[in-house]
């Protein structure tokens, strides 16, 4: 399983909070990490809007790394790997976050491009089941960084793309608990999301949402298959007890 922070091609954005996170930053020039300390009462750094809004993040190495990425697997690539590492930070993560662009694999009879995200997210599981999980994973990570693509999904050599997402889950009952004993995290879990191309161009044509696309995506948890289903209207997306 992975451990938080040893994942990232920026070594600069593995500096953005490093007054509290002390993992070392891997150079894997397909990846991009920023270690998120756990939330304190006294300062807890805002959840950041952009690559340019991360403390330490020089421009020319972002835009240097980001450029090996897109001549390998094209633009679409950058796109995804800055939103899912993005969207991770700012709906929930509490542990350190980081995205590795991996190679392109075959699967299911498919050609995919593969992305492993370090979520940072540590689930209440006494109040949301591994179905539950992969839902909000789903709604805060996934939807919005597809939303992303408005002329669909093109990768070099591939037909689609797998998002493998790390997480934790253990219980507790307020943020407050769980900023106690972040050192404990519970149990490490993996989702995988398994996206082509053909659906994202059926969202594209109106044929279907972003949100109702997980429909068509072939999931699994820790390995094993999930019949996936969007959350309810008024589920509460949050990893945890607010």
């Amino acid at each position: 399983m992975w451990k938080p922070g040893l994942i990232g091609i920026l070594a600069t954005l593995a500096l953005a909070t490093a007054a509290a996170a002390t993992e070392p930053a891997a150079t894997d020039p397909g990846a991009a990490a920023a270690p998120v300390a756990p939330e304190s009462a006294a300062a807890t750094p805002a959840p950041p809007d952009s690559l340019d809004d991360i403390p330490s993040a020089k421009p020319a190495d972002v835009s240097r790394l980001l450029r090996k990425v897109r001549i390998r697997h094209g633009d679409d690539a950058v796109v995804i790997q800055t939103h899912l590492l993005l969207n991770a930070m700012q709906k929930g993560a509490v542990l350190a976050t980081g995205v590795r662009v991996d190679r392109v694999e075959e699967k299911h009879g498919k050609r995919y491009l593969n992305f492993m995200l370090e979520t940072g997210y540590v689930f209440d599981d006494s109040t949301r089941d591994r179905t539950e999980r992969a839902q909000i994973l789903w709604a805060t990570i996934m939807e919005p960084t597809l939303s992303r693509l408005q002329d669909g999904l093109q990768v070099h050599k591939a037909e689609g793309l797998v998002v493998q997402m790390q997480y934790y889950h253990r219980p507790y009952r307020s943020a407050e608990e769980l900023r106690a004993t972040i050192h404990e995290p519970g149990t490490s879990e993996e989702a995988r999301f398994y996206v082509l191309a053909s659906d994202v161009d059926d969202v594209i044509r109106g044929k279907t949402t972003v949100r109702n696309l997980v429909t068509q995506t072939r999931t699994t948890i820790d390995g094993s298959e999930l019949a996936m289903m969007p959350p309810a209207s008024d589920a509460t997306l949050t990893p945890g007890p607010e």
